[in-house]
């Protein structure tokens, strides 16, 4: 390029790195426009419409678009050639994926700009997301996997490892540098802008790499979702959001083992939030999974049923509980015995739900049964022993035969007394 102090040449760019490496200190940054200039350019390009009679849809709308500006404009255009009312625009924005695509991918005017430059917002995009790959492929990378989680909050611990911090760094800097993500001051765990997370799937798609991004993020997430340890409930209300948005996705294969794994693991963590609804879907989906590939009678497809009862019986769904537990009941006597831990822990689970309605007749049965079963094959001094004794003294108690719910409360304390 030529230099001379006669001159200066001005360079234009969306990329941040490239405007240090080409004019070092003489960096002039156009900042984001705020919210009241983004309105401004919006009533400047609906002239005749006065937006101040309808501001909360005028705000409404600025948001659904993230304040951009070139969207702003594409909409105006849309709004103008179409005739539609501007209440109506965030309608059109909550439209299915490709729909919204198609919207932001309509040429229109703009006499500001070369006359044959490319228009529409999600061209402009695409383009970027091309020239990205070519020249970082782990920020493509990170940007493809953050198509495929849910825009909000993402946090660095989730992104795939790159060969070093250092190029970590770099990749996250590039997708910066586009002004791609929203990264607040403190804050690991920048936004992908709405309408970009959009675009970056619809390229995706094109490309026919939605569904193998979508198994990476599904495979992503199962490496670093922690267990359902109260210990870890921080991180994992972290991950979450973006768990769900994965495991929605219709890209992935449903029945994948890695898909499975991660409803399962993250639904254990919902049950233990209290979260019974959230986790109730992803039992189903599991639970039905199983049943279609191992059958009704196979040990994790119990496993599954007796999550879902669980979860059934904390919701107070007392007859769809109970009906899953004594299914479960009944398949494991038969397979695995009335003397194993699982088909104890079945007869407790039942007892339970009884105990939960006020049954206590109904109650008492199973629990007597897996009190003799404890004593016989653990022995008087078990743990499990003795929590059978004192679940039964606790039935005795809630009939009002106290007697008899003494005698096993003695029975215990003697027992930890001597052990």
């Amino acid at each position: 390029l030529p230099r001379s102090n006669q001159g200066c040449i001005v360079f234009t760019t969306r990329d941040r790195k490239t405007a240090v490496k080409l004019a070092h200190q003489n960096v002039v940054e156009v900042p984001k426009m705020n919210e009241e200039a983004v309105k401004q350019l919006l009533q400047k390009y609906l002239a005749n419409l006065d937006l101040t009679k309808n501001q909360p849809d005028t705000e409404s709308l600025l948001a659904q678009i993230t304040y951009l500006p070139l969207v702003t404009v594409q909409v105006a255009a849309h709004i103008k050639e179409n005739r539609v009312i501007p209440a109506d625009y965030p309608s059109l924005l909550a439209d299915q994926e490709e729909k919204i695509i198609d919207l932001l991918s309509e040429e229109f005017e703009n006499d500001r700009r070369y006359h044959n430059a490319k228009n529409p917002v999600a061209t402009t995009w695409l383009i970027s997301f091309d020239q990205i790959r070519h020249c970082d492929p782990l920020a493509a990378d990170y940007l493809s996997f953050m198509a495929c989680i849910d825009p909000k909050d993402i946090p660095q611990s989730l992104l795939p490892a790159g060969v070093s911090r250092k190029k970590e760094t770099d990749a996250i800097g590039t997708v910066d540098a586009y002004s791609f993500i929203i990264r607040r001051p403190a804050d690991l765990a920048p936004d992908l802008h709405r309408l970009v997370h959009l675009a970056a799937r619809n390229w995706l798609r094109k490309e026919e790499l939605l569904g193998r991004w979508s198994e990476r993020a599904i495979a992503r997430l199962g490496e670093v979702f922690p267990e359902h340890d109260h210990k870890n409930k921080r991180l994992w209300r972290t991950y979450l959001p973006h768990v769900r948005y994965a495991l929605k996705s219709d890209q992935a294969d449903k029945d994948g083992k890695a898909r499975i794994d991660l409803a399962w693991r993250s639904g254990r963590c919902l049950y233990s939030d209290g979260q019974y609804n959230e986790a109730e879907e992803l039992f189903v989906q599991v639970m039905e999974t199983f049943k279609r590939m191992l059958g009704e009678k196979h040990l994790d497809t119990l496993a599954g049923m007796c999550n879902l009862a669980s979860t059934y019986r904390n919701q107070g769904r007392w007859k769809e509980a109970e009906e899953l537990k004594l299914q479960v009941m009944e398949t494991r006597k038969r397979r695995l015995g009335e003397e194993h831990s699982d088909t104890l822990t079945s007869m407790g689970n039942l007892a339970l739900t009884y105990r939960n309605q006020g049954r206590w007749k109904e109650a008492e049965e199973p629990q007597a049964k897996e009190l003799e079963i404890c004593k016989m094959v653990l022995g008087e001094e078990h743990s499990d022993t003795l929590t059978s004794i004192g679940n039964l003294a606790l039935t005795f108690w809630d009939q009002g035969r106290w007697k008899e719910a003494e005698d096993l409360e003695m029975q215990v304390m003697e027992i930890f007394k001597r052990v």
